[in-house]
């Protein structure tokens, strides 16, 4: 876990899903083959040739950010439109399949939510696969802010995505926290917006992120 910033009195925390909540190797490879199958049959390629074609997109997208960018992004820059990836994620991702509740993450979510924290979600997957997730997980009822592809339209690391979610926890951006597995889709724009940041490798550096926060920003509202 490494900290880029812990504004003094945050208020709101906006986690990354997928990666972040849970670590699973097989789920996210699965989110992936998904995808790269529907793409091929769609534009009737072989997986070989759509495997490229997308690491082509990320690489032209990189050369030009100078950042590394999500797959719904490279998808887009392919002509996949958000509603087909929409359609796509929500008829083709299983999580379900690969999750099951997890109480660890359970308990430091509570803990933060008791010490005064909003909790937000902010994903690149559909309203619906968010959701499955959360169930999988445990903890839905725990993230009453859900920011998810359905509602901005944009990938992160679009500033939408991270805008929407503070103006839903009812926050000034300088208030909010986002929590993330990969810096420059989950962390840097936000930075960029005044956000604090923490990366994070895996959910077993979320067991252990409510007392570091709660040091670092003196949230003790129980």
């Amino acid at each position: 876990m490494k900290l880029y910033r812990i504004p003094q009195g945050a208020t709101a925390l906006l986690f990354d899903v997928d990666g972040t909540l849970y670590s699973n190797a097989d789920y996210a490879k699965h989110q992936s083959d998904v995808l790269v199958h529907q793409l091929a049959t769609t534009r009737g390629w072989s997986i070989s040739k759509a495997e490229s074609e997308i690491a082509r997109s990320k690489a032209a997208i990189f050369e030009t950010s100078g950042k590394k960018t999500s797959m719904g992004s490279a998808m887009a820059a392919l002509g996949v439109n958000t509603a087909t990836s929409i359609q796509w994620r929500t008829l083709l991702i299983k999580p379900d399949l690969f999750l099951k509740p997890d109480m660890r993450l359970r308990a430091a979510l509570q803990q933060l939510a008791t010490a005064g924290f909003s909790l937000a979600v902010v994903t690149n997957n559909p309203r619906a696969i968010a959701l499955a997730t959360l169930e999988a997980l445990g903890v839905a009822d725990l993230f009453p802010v859900r920011v998810c592809l359905d509602d901005t339209h944009v990938s992160k690391p679009a500033p939408q995505p991270y805008l929407e979610a503070a103006r839903l926890c009812g926050a000034q951006p300088s208030a909010c926290v986002s929590i993330g597995d990969r810096y420059d889709v989950d962390l840097a724009e936000p930075l960029a917006l005044g956000m604090g940041a923490v990366l994070v490798d895996g959910v077993q550096d979320l067991y252990a992120l409510p007392d570091m926060l709660l040091a670092e920003t003196g949230n003790h509202h129980a």
